[in-house]
């Protein structure tokens, strides 16, 4: 084991005092975040996409060219997703991110998550790279408007502009589309040019070079790296500390030691 993987629900006391010294914090999430919450992650084991075949049926639907040709099954497929979210509230880990943002002079928080619950958890600078479930953009006016989370869960068709007719997009990154540039431009800002005194990546299998980047950058930079994570992920191997368990618990315990 790698001295400084850590399985059990405490914080080794020379984390605790690398903690001492932070006064920014960079956190980067994923949908295991929201497990907590009672949302599925996608990859991993009891994920979305952990069914290869219904995996590939979801990614297929959730794409831009299926957008383009069949909005009606992107939008089930929302839909779906939505489905499982309608009663989802923040979680103990959502809620710790919020009291970090509080507690140190500077926070930013990049998140693959579309759910919105940073954001209903209190959390501010929040990129939420892939962009939010329940926004919508017309794709013949390009008005802005939001859909609440139980009209989506209730679609079974694309939406319409209720003031054009036009057809409705979700405001999210569909698999095969670019990442949305000013969002990109707040990462690199954020985790890139000004890199936080502690980078903390929770919950996310780190598949993305943009995900793993900033623990890279921070850890090659000298700056303390920690991931929160059940499993081994593609990012551990930058991180001085490996917390191998939920958000829900380790986020509460960083919280806590950053508070002191």
């Amino acid at each position: 084991m790698h001295p400084k993987d850590v399985d059990s629900p405490r914080l080794p006391s020379s984390l605790i005092d690398r903690l001492r010294e932070v006064r920014s914090v960079g956190a980067i999430t994923g949908a295991g975040v929201s497990r907590g919450s009672g949302l599925p992650t996608y990859r991993g084991q009891g994920g979305i996409y952990d069914d290869p075949e219904e995996g590939d049926r979801t990614v297929e639907a959730l794409s831009g060219p299926t957008l383009a040709v069949d909005p009606d099954r992107t939008w089930c497929a929302l839909a779906a997703l939505a489905r499982k979210a309608c009663d989802a509230r923040p979680s103990a880990a959502h809620r710790a991110l919020a009291a970090i943002e509080d507690t140190v002079e500077r926070f930013a928080l990049l998140t693959q998550n579309v759910d919105g619950l940073h954001q209903a958890a209190g959390s501010r600078n929040v990129i939420d790279i892939h962009g939010d479930i329940f926004a919508t953009c017309c794709l013949s006016c390009g008005g802005a408007g939001r859909l609440d989370r139980h009209e989506l869960a209730a679609l079974e068709a694309a939406p319409r502009c209720t003031r054009c007719r036009g057809l409705l997009r979700p405001a999210v990154v569909l698999f095969e589309e670019l990442l949305p540039p000013d969002k990109v431009q707040r990462m690199l800002d954020e985790f890139h040019r000004n890199i936080p005194d502690l980078v903390l990546i929770a919950g996310t299998s780190s598949l993305f070079p943009y995900i793993t980047e900033p623990v890279a950058i921070a850890r090659a930079a000298g700056k303390l790296t920690v991931d929160v994570n059940p499993e081994e992920t593609s990012a551990s191997s930058f991180a001085d500390y490996r917390l191998r368990g939920p958000a829900d618990v380790y986020l509460p315990l960083l919280e806590r030691a950053l508070a002191r």
